[in-house]
C-alpha cells in the first residue's frame, strides 16, 4: 500500500514505514563508507579507512624558575674581580658571571631571583647590586672562606632549597684543615650533597678558566703554601642544582654564554612533543621514501619487506641544554630501538629548524629539531619504536681539567674528577634516560 502525504496513516503502521526507511537510509551509509577512500599519504600504498595521527602534542607550559646565586667570596676568589677601569680589561670571570647574574635579575623565565654571598658561616642575603659591584671588584675586604663540604650542605640544607635553582660560584678548590679528608673527597661531597639524591635533584656542572690577580691558596701547600698571581689562568665552576626540569630550562634560557665544559648529572626533561613528519611536507628531502608507509590510529603502518622505509620525525627540543641541542651531539647520543625489528638514525640527518622553516611549513611549527629514521625490518605484527636520549656519563674534560698537585697554578682543579665522583655517586648506575618517546608500528602484510 503506498503512502498517502496528505492521509494519515495509523500509528503502528506509521512506526514500520519509518524504522523500514531508516534501515534503508543506514544501508545506503554504510555502502558509501565502504566505498570511499581518503587521499592517499604516499604515492605507493592509500590509506584505507585510516586515521593521521593527532597534531603533537603541546609542550605543557612551564613553571616559572625560582633561582638562588651564591657565590663564595673568599681569599682565593678575590684574584678573578680585580678593581677594573678603562685600561683594565674585566677578566673572563668577571664577564662570564656578571652576564649569569645580570641575565637571572632580567630574564622572564624567571620569577623570583635570591642572592648571597658565601662567607665565613652559612649563606649571607645580599642584594643584586652588592653582588654585582662584587664581581666588579667594589669590595675590599675578603672572607676567610669555608670548606667547601660544609658550604654545599649550607646551601642545600635551606628550607626549600629542593624546590628551587641553586647556582653556586666557586673555584672548589678542596684545602681541609685535617688532611686526613683528602682521601676521603668523594665520600664527603655526597654526604654534603645528600638532598640531591633524597629528592631526586639534578647537578649541572661548567668549567672555565679566567685570568687572576692576587694570592693563590692551593689545596697542596708544598712547596709554598700560596703565591701571587699577575693574569695567570686558573679554573672555576659554576654548578646548578635542583630540580632536573627546572635545571635544564635553567641551562637552556638563562645561562646563555655557558662554557663548553659541561657536565650534568640526574637530567630529565617531560616528554617532549613528536611526531612522524608524512604530509604536507614542501622540503623533499623529509617526505619518506623506500618501502610503503602512511599514518594510522596515531601510530604508522609500514612494510619494510621489499625495501627499507625510511621517514623523518619531527622533535621540540628546546628544554635541553643549549650544547645538548647542538646536531652533532644528538646525532651521537640519541639511541633508536624496535623490538621484533630492525631502526636506526640515519647519519648526519638531524638538524636544528631554522625560523623560517618553522614557519614556512605548517607542519614544522611545532618542533625544534627534525631526524631521519630507517625501518628496515619488521617482524611481528605490531611493535614499539622508540628514541630515547640517555644521560652522557662524566664527560672526558673533567679528567683533563683535575689533578693532584695544583701547587704550580694551572688551568686544572685539585681532585676535580674526585669531586665529580661523589656527585656521580649520588645516582644510580645507569642514569636515568634524559626524555623517550614512543611511536607505534603494525605491519602491513
Amino acid at each position: 500500500m503506498p503512502i498517502s502525504v496528505s492521509g494519515t496513516l495509523p500509528a503502528s503502521r506509521l512506526f514500520r514505514h519509518l524504522r523500514l526507511a531508516s534501515v534503508f537510509v543506514g544501508a545506503v551509509s554504510l555502502l558509501t563508507a565502504c566505498n570511499s577512500e581518503p587521499a592517499e599519504t604516499t604515492a605507493s600504498k592509500p590509506a584505507k579507512g585510516t586515521k593521521a595521527p593527532a597534531d603533537a602534542p603541546a609542550a605543557p607550559e612551564a613553571a616559572p624558575l625560582h633561582v638562588s646565586i651564591f657565590l663564595e667570596y673568599s681569599g682565593g676568589m678575590k684574584g678573578f674581580v680585580p678593581r677594573g677601569g678603562a685600561d683594565k680589561p674585566a677578566t673572563e670571570f668577571q664577564q662570564r658571571i656578571g652576564a649569569l647574574i645580570t641575565e637571572t635579575q632580567v630574564n622572564g623565565a624567571v620569577a623570583e631571583r635570591k642572592y648571597y654571598l658565601c662567607e665565613n658561616a652559612a649563606p649571607r642575603p645580599v642584594k643584586f647590586e652588592e653582588l654585582r659591584d662584587v664581581v666588579q671588584g667594589e669590595v675590599n675586604q675578603a672572607a676567610l672562606g669555608t670548606e667547601l663540604p660544609q658550604m654545599l650542605e649550607g646551601i642545600l640544607n635551606r628550607p626549600k632549597a629542593g624546590e628551587e635553582v641553586s647556582v653556586v660560584i666557586s673555584d672548589f678548590i678542596y684545602g681541609p684543615a685535617r688532611k686526613s679528608d683528602f682521601s676521603q673527597l668523594p665520600n664527603l661531597i655526597r654526604t654534603s650533597i645528600a638532598p640531591v639524591s633524597q629528592k631526586q635533584l639534578a647537578v649541572a656542572v661548567f668549567g672555565e678558566a679566567s685570568r687572576f690577580y692576587g694570592t693563590y691558596h692551593p689545596a697542596v701547600k708544598t712547596p709554598v703554601p700560596k703565591s701571587t698571581l699577575n693574569g695567570e689562568k686558573v679554573p672555576y665552576y659554576v654548578w646548578v642544582i635542583g630540580p632536573p626540569a627546572q635545571v635544564a630550562r635553567y641551562a637552556a634560557e638563562v645561562f646563555k654564554n655557558a662554557p663548553a665544559q659541561q657536565a650534568f648529572f640526574g637530567l630529565k626533561t617531560s616528554a617532549p612533543a613528536f611526531a612522524p613528519l608524512l604530509t604536507k611536507l614542501t622540503d623533499p628531502k623529509l617526505k619518506s621514501s623506500g618501502g610503503t608507509v602512511y599514518a594510522e590510529n596515531n601510530g604508522l603502518t609500514l612494510n619494510p619487506s621489499d625495501d627499507p622505509v625510511d621517514f623523518s620525525v619531527g622533535l621540540d627540543l628546546k628544554q635541553l641544554p643549549a650544547a645538548w641541542q647542538k646536531p652533532a651531539f644528538l646525532a651521537q647520543h640519541l639511541q633508536v630501538r624496535l623490538p621484533n625489528g630492525q631502526a636506526s638514525l640515519l647519519p648526519n640527518s638531524v638538524r636544528s629548524l631554522t625560523e623560517d622553516e618553522q614557519s614556512g611549513q605548517p607542519v614544522l611549527a611545532s618542533y625544534t629539531h627534525v631526524a631521519r629514521l630507517r625501518v628496515s625490518k619488521l617482524v611481528a605484527p605490531t611493535a614499539m619504536l622508540t628514541i630515547s636520549l640517555p644521560a652522557p656519563e662524566t664527560p672526558d674534560w673533567v679528567a683533563a681539567w683535575a689533578t693532584t698537585n695544583d701547587n704550580t697554578p694551572a688551568p686544572r682543579t685539585f681532585g676535580l674528577d674526585q669531586l665529580l665522583a661523589g656527585v656521580r655517586q649520588s645516582y644510580p648506575t645507569p642514569l636515568p634516560a634524559v626524555f623517550t618517546v614512543q611511536l607505534p608500528l603494525k605491519n602491513d602484510k
